[in-house]
């Protein structure tokens, strides 16, 4: 694959990327991410049938709870009115499922958030965090309705993300 020196265009992004999640039970869902992940509950709004049906994302409605990350992402939780979801099939491998497959959450420490993730009975994928390479812990868990979400620790974040230390003076 050849990369690209110099590119003629590209997206001129405002805000960090603010991944969706369409749900089955958005309350169980919501408890899941505020209090076992920590997000802090960022808006709560409802869609009407008319507008999410010019939209293109259903014909009844829906309502959409933003959770924010200490880090600034959002990660917004959705339910359809009046639509009843079935669960999917949730594969046994992370890389089984085509599409969008799961979230990265970069952590400072994986073992204690594997601690706590334990300590609420999250369903973890492996026994425990896997070093990948040298210096980089990861771990794949399910959420309540069965979404991978990988969390990774990095001994030296700086080599892998040297675009997030570009203006920062501190970390």
């Amino acid at each position: 694959m050849t990369i690209p020196v110099e590119r003629s265009w590209s997206l001129r992004m405002v805000a960090p990327l603010e991944p969706g999640i369409v749900c089955i039970d958005i309350d169980r869902m919501f408890a899941f991410y505020t209090e076992v992940l920590g997000l802090k509950f960022a808006t709560d709004a409802e869609a009407t049938a008319e507008m999410s049906t010019k939209f293109g994302t259903g014909p009844h409605g829906f309502r959409i709870i933003r959770l924010q990350t200490p880090y600034g992402e959002r990660i917004k939780l959705i339910q359809c009115k009046k639509t009843a979801l079935k669960q999917r099939e949730v594969p046994e491998w992370v890389f089984e499922r085509q599409g969008i497959a799961y979230i990265t959450f970069v952590i400072v420490d994986v073992q204690e958030v594997v601690a706590r993730l334990r300590k609420h009975r999250v369903n973890l994928v492996s026994e425990g965090p896997v070093e990948i390479r040298p210096g980089i812990h990861a771990i794949f868990v399910r959420d309540p309705e069965g979404n991978f979400l990988e969390f990774v620790e990095y001994a030296d974040l700086p080599s892998y993300r040297p675009d997030l230390f570009k203006w920062r003076q501190f970390f």
